[in-house]
């Protein structure tokens, strides 16, 4: 492939930016908007796409998301998830493009855990986390309250989790040594993230917060949620979680 995506037409009739490896500089190609709209109606399955000396291929842009987003380059990896699937439309099924969708919404978590947390606080990293386990830790001060981090989604399209897998995170989380916890949800379902905020909290468990997202939308500031979170463990903890509708 001659080419590398460096960003994403922004819906049909965008504009679609490509880095030549083989020349300095970058050619801008406009109006592809309307091209790679009118394929993604047609419904067919598309491995590659050529214009003139331009080649696409679906299998290049999942290796340049992946690239993307272990540099942490997240708008970046994400602009070129979004692109892949304008161009094949049965990428949403494909586990491969689903997975480092997770891969930016983790990093994406993370990036907002480390900007939410105050100069004299600090975030732990929990990169190797297992099910039941946070992602990130913040550490509250003065007292050093340990509010747990999750990134919340499921494993495929479905939006939903098997049930031994929320009983099994369940146990997990009640037995990590957090003060509270925070859900940063993107494509859990909302029965299931239900099911996790109860069974964590259930007979006096630690208390919840829930920050919902969207992978399209601008990362939120989690600050609020984390310094509601602080109120509930610092003081009465009468009050009940709310869930974000998705």
């Amino acid at each position: 492939m001659t080419g590398l995506i460096g960003s994403l037409l922004a819906a049909a009739g965008g504009t679609a930016v490509f880095v030549s490896k083989n020349q300095a500089g970058s050619v801008t190609l406009t109006a592809l908007g309307g091209l790679f709209l009118l394929m993604a109606v047609s419904g067919r399955t598309i491995e590659s796409v050529r214009i003139g000396d331009w080649e696409i291929t679906m299998a290049e842009l999942r290796r340049q998301a992946a690239e993307q987003a272990r540099a942490g380059l997240n708008e970046q990896a994400q602009a070129t998830l979004d692109l892949l699937k304008k161009l094949n439309p049965g990428a949403d099924r494909d586990p491969e493009v689903h997975a480092l969708e997770i891969n930016v919404f983790e990093n994406r978590v993370l990036e907002a855990v480390e900007a939410a947390h105050a100069d004299n606080e600090r975030v732990e990293h929990h990169f190797a986390a297992g099910l039941g386990e946070p992602l990130a830790v913040l550490v509250a001060q003065p007292d050093d309250v340990r509010i747990g981090v999750f990134a919340a989604y499921a494993l495929d399209t479905s939006g939903h989790v098997a049930q031994t897998s929320l009983e099994s995170f369940v146990r997990r989380a009640r037995e990590t040594d957090c003060a509270a916890y925070l859900f940063v949800n993107g494509t859990l379902h909302q029965e299931d993230l239900a099911f996790l905020v109860q069974g964590i909290e259930r007979d006096g468990g630690r208390p919840v917060g829930v920050q919902t997202w969207t992978s399209t939308a601008p990362s939120a500031n989690l600050r609020p949620a984390v310094d509601r979170l602080l109120t509930r463990v610092r003081g009465p903890q009468d009050e009940a979680p709310r869930i974000p509708q998705q």
